[in-house]
């Protein structure tokens, strides 16, 4: 039986970003991790670009960065080793690099690393959660903490401890369609990189998809658009092209069903871009993710629900500990549009759905905190959030924002000997240091 001031379960941005403040403030953390790798959606969702970290204003020729100091030296370091941005794509990233430098700084910082490892259940003394149990190579493991965070995305570690929850969208349940991203190689770029812009690109390819689709040549309900992203390495381009409606992300046969459908998707899609754009003649499969994307399933009851206002409004809170201009980014559950834009207009954001211009909202602390779960956190996409405010808050990029101040959270209680429960919110806000700064370049 092993004890650790805090244990972390999930080590995606979120996570990732928690055990390193937590452990860089001296506690000691364990990482619980089901894939070989750090980054989650980022790494082994194969989920690229990073959004959720610029505000653009009127009039700036330069995006302002409104991640954490940590996150923006970790891009910082990748951008200068050729494995983040392009002109095309600035936030496109090379997610093998992102994995060695996350193990690297994790390392350092001391966070004991549990690869390979799948939580089973909770353990409890008396009423409070006490520990966990995990199965690793070894079998079946109890680890005990004073702490915990559930890095997990679909906040696995909460709904073992019987904490309530919504899922999916009011009414029916149903929750955004899965995503199998994937990218290709041996792509010639020459003719794309000339072009303005990312959309400029994609026209020209989709110029061809479009013709297709009338004409019957491809059938292909899935997308009514071609959407693929740069990506900092010659030849290669990211693809988000499919969409698989109807599954569960916290079964693991809808797991099974979103993979097997999503490797469907795109071998239609691969063979036809082969086939019949001149670009795309010499081109190949390059890399399939080890999981399904999956963008919603469990939303818990904290201690503060997100609202839809919150974020179309701008809304900053006294203890906002993340920030973020992302839009409410909503794949509808049925057919192949989104609630945030028109059809026809390839995904274009309507204004009700965005933040206001040159502005951004705040996540506050008390979304994360879970009422009768003293010691736990919750810091994923699973927080507190309406349907609608957790389509904007569960990008990658303020998820990290959200890791690090769970991570600081607990730096906090630890010094109290105390739990969350006695953490105030404001107090995580100030210990942070950037928030009340006004954002910069990156």
């Amino acid at each position: 039986m092993m004890k650790y001031d805090l244990i972390v379960c999930g080590g995606g941005p979120a996570g990732a970003a928690a055990a390193l403040a937590a452990a860089s403030g001296g506690l000691r953390t364990a990482l619980v991790e089901r894939f070989g790798c750090l980054g989650g959606m980022a790494s082994a969702g194969l989920v690229n670009p990073l959004l959720g970290l610029e505000l653009n204003r009127p009039g700036e020729a330069r995006s302002r960065f409104l991640g954490t100091p940590a996150f923006g030296a970790l891009l910082r370091t990748l951008r200068r080793d050729g494995a983040y941005g392009t002109r095309l794509t600035p936030a496109a990233f090379d997610e093998e690099q992102l994995k060695i430098r996350l193990d690297e700084l994790l390392s350092a910082a001391g966070v004991d690393l549990l690869f390979h490892t799948m939580l089973l259940d909770v353990v409890r003394d008396g009423g409070a959660l006490s520990g966990v149990r995990v199965l690793g190579k070894e079998g079946v493991t109890t680890l005990n903490a004073a702490l915990f965070i559930d890095s997990t995305g679909d906040g696995d570690l909460a709904a073992a401890a019987g904490c309530p929850f919504d899922t999916g969208r009011p009414g029916d349940g149903l929750m955004q369609p899965g995503t199998m991203s994937f990218r290709m190689g041996g792509v010639d770029k020459s003719e794309l990189s000339e072009q303005p812009d990312i959309r400029a690109a994609r026209a020209l390819v989709d110029a061809y998809f479009q013709q297709a689709c009338r004409s019957g040549a491809l059938e292909y309900p899935y997308r009514d658009f071609i959407h693929f992203y740069d990506y900092p390495r010659p030849g290669v381009l990211h693809f988000n092209m499919t969409r698989i409606n109807g599954i569960d992300g916290c079964s693991s046969r809808g797991l099974a069903r979103g993979e097997t459908e999503g490797r469907r998707q795109v071998k239609i899609i691969t063979d036809w871009l082969v086939r019949e754009v001149p670009c795309f003649r010499n081109a190949f499969l390059e890399k399939l993710p080890q999981q399904v994307g999956i963008r919603e399933t469990r939303h818990f009851r904290g201690e503060y629900a997100m609202e839809r206002g919150d974020i179309v409004s701008g809304r900053k809170f006294a203890d906002g500990i993340a920030r973020s201009a992302y839009f409410i980014d909503i794949h509808s559950p049925v057919g192949s549009g989104f609630d945030h834009s028109q059809q026809g207009t390839k995904g274009a954001v309507l204004e009700a759905y965005k933040p206001p211009a040159g502005d951004y909202y705040e996540i506050p602390f008390r979304s994360l905190r879970l009422p009768g779960a003293d010691n736990l956190l919750v810091a994923c996409r699973a927080l507190s959030a309406s349907h609608v405010a957790a389509a904007a808050v569960r990008v990658m990029s303020p998820m990290f924002a959200v890791g690090e101040a769970a991570g600081c959270a607990a730096v906090l209680a630890r010094r109290k000997n105390g739990s969350f429960a006695e953490v105030d919110g404001e107090a995580v806000r100030r210990a942070l240091g950037y928030l009340d700064r006004e954002p910069e370049a990156l």
